[in-house]
Order: structure tokens, then C-alpha cells, then sequence
């Protein structure tokens, strides 16, 4: 199910709010939960994604700049289904 919220960024934080982010930065590695949709990242996976942030100055990695980054991954995905 898809929720939405609107949210007013100049409002200052409820309580709950408040509440919320200070569970949130107790947290530890340990109290996240991961599944199959949710996999642990590699070392490899995590050495990967701090490259591309440091290079490209961002937190957020697109499909854009892991395709500039690695075309032969996506090629090869390419031929795969099309086999």
C-alpha cells in the first residue's frame, strides 16, 4: 500500500516527531532488520557506492551514473535476457 503525506518543512517537529528522530539515531547496526528484499550490502558493494558518492558529490547514485560508471553490467544483463 502507497501512503502520502504532505508535509510542511518550515513547521517546527511535534514531540512525536522529536521522539522519533532521537530513537532513530540510538539505533545500531544490529537493531536493523534485513529479508530478502532488503539484503545486507557487500564490503564490495560498499566501497562501490562510496566511489561513486565521492566522485559525483552526491548521496544519491542514480541508474544514470551506475550505467556511466559500468556499462558492461547492463550490457550484460542485456544479452542475458535476450538469450
Amino acid at each position: 500500500m502507497l501512503v502520502r503525506k504532505i508535509i510542511n518543512v518550515a513547521a517546527p517537529l511535534t514531540p512525536e516527531q522529536k521522539a522519533e528522530l532521537a530513537a532513530l539515531r540510538e539505533m545500531t547496526d544490529e537493531d536493523i532488520v534485513y529479508d530478502e528484499d532488503c539484503p545486507p550490502m557487500t564490503e564490495e558493494q560498499l566501497d562501490e557506492l562510496d566511489y561513486l558518492m565521492r566522485k559525483y558529490k552526491t548521496r544519491r547514485i542514480t541508474k544514470e551514473i551506475k550505467m556511466a560508471e559500468f556499462p558492461e553490467r547492463f550490457q550484460k544483463r542485456k544479452t542475458e535476457a535476450a538469450g
